[in-house]
């Protein structure tokens, strides 16, 4: 890990020729990306303290930013070489497609439940203006409790 964090900085900061062997390496740091992505994105489901999820989001964020960063280097690759991947590294695009699958999916169940979330908060500040507005308006006046004598 340690070596293909280097090899990818290297890259970024360097700028240079990619050689033809070196989209394995190029892939293995795509999928550990994934799998690092897919790890946040699961746990983002067991965070219930605000702080801590936004530090979640903010680690989803730079993965995200080295994603992006790799797809230039594989473009980059795949407009130098035109070739059909070698067994290894057709191994190593369908397990990156199954990750990518598996995000998508966490995902979208995560938006499920923050969008359940929001709308139940939602539905909750509807109800509090109704309330204020009842208690503002003066013909919903509290009844009048009379004195009875007997």
């Amino acid at each position: 890990m340690i070596c293909l964090d280097r090899f990818f900085r290297s890259f970024v900061l360097g700028n240079k020729l990619i050689k033809d062997s070196e989209l394995k390496l190029l892939l293995e740091k795509q999928e550990s990306l994934l799998k690092e992505l897919l790890d946040f994105s699961q746990r983002q489901f067991a965070q219930s303290d605000a702080v801590a999820l936004d530090g979640l989001l903010s680690q989803k964020d730079k993965c995200f930013e080295d994603l992006q960063k790799l797809d230039s280097l594989l473009e980059k690759w795949h407009k130098q070489y035109e070739r059909p991947l070698e067994a290894v590294e057709q191994k190593l695009d369908e397990n990156i497609q199954d990750l990518l699958e598996r995000i998508l999916l966490s995902e979208r169940e995560f938006e499920k439940i923050v969008g359940h979330e929001k709308n139940a908060v939602s539905l909750q500040i509807t109800q509090l203006g109704r309330q204020m507005l009842y208690r503002k308006d003066p013909t919903h006046q509290r009844p009048k409790i009379k004195n009875m004598t007997t």
